[in-house]
């Protein structure tokens, strides 16, 4: 199954039960950490936390907590079907030319599907519902998750997340704010751990 966004995605979960709302206050310092971890160690479902302490905006966890949705991410309606898309991507990786008008024939159904791959630019994306801008910037207004005790801070843990700070935008006091340990941070300054 194919869908139109990350909603459309967290509709068909819940449907099918792959998905449970969590309406209580969960604190994203350790709490909500533990709650996904022992809801992955069972196999259960993503969750939606509704209202995350300190924060105006929901947070989805364990959104590809099982091969099943991974998969279902994927488009597809099995986790054997992952086998395919594992080898379309290894084929992208390093492409082969065809060889002759038979093998590119062959290949069509491939091609297609990358074709289908490539992101679809809209001019009104629910991701702009809103926008902050200047001195409205500063990520302490996220609902991030501070996972383990002697975590550095927040992070933002598979994160289906770009953001850019404006290239000719200079770092300067302004940019800094306290945490509860006192320790300055900038509001913009994000890391991006590698993922494996």
């Amino acid at each position: 199954m194919k869908y139109g966004d990350l909603r459309d995605f967290i509709g068909q979960l819940e449907k099918l039960g792959e998905l449970k709302r969590v309406s209580a206050t969960v604190d994203p310092y350790l709490e909500m950490t533990e709650i996904c971890d022992r809801t992955l160690r069972a196999e259960g479902p993503a969750l939606l936390f509704e209202n995350p302490k300190g924060g105006g905006m929901p947070v989805l966890g364990n959104l590809f907590g099982t091969p099943k949705r991974v998969a279902m991410g994927m488009g597809e309606d099995s986790v054997e079907a992952l086998r395919e898309v594992g080898r379309l991507l290894a084929m992208l990786k390093e492409p082969d030319a065809p060889e002759g008008m038979r093998d590119a024939w062959r290949k069509l159904p491939i091609f297609r599907k990358v074709l289908h791959m490539a992101p679809k630019l809209v001019k009104r994306a629910p991701c702009q519902e809103q926008i902050w801008e200047g001195d409205e910037v500063d990520l302490g207004r996220l609902p991030i998750q501070t996972c383990w005790p002697e975590d550095a801070g927040p992070l933002i843990t598979w994160g289906l997340v770009i953001t850019r700070k404006p290239a000719n935008a200079p770092v300067g006091e302004d940019d800094l704010a306290q945490t509860e340990d006192a320790a300055p941070r900038s509001r913009v300054n994000l890391g991006i751990y590698r993922q494996q």
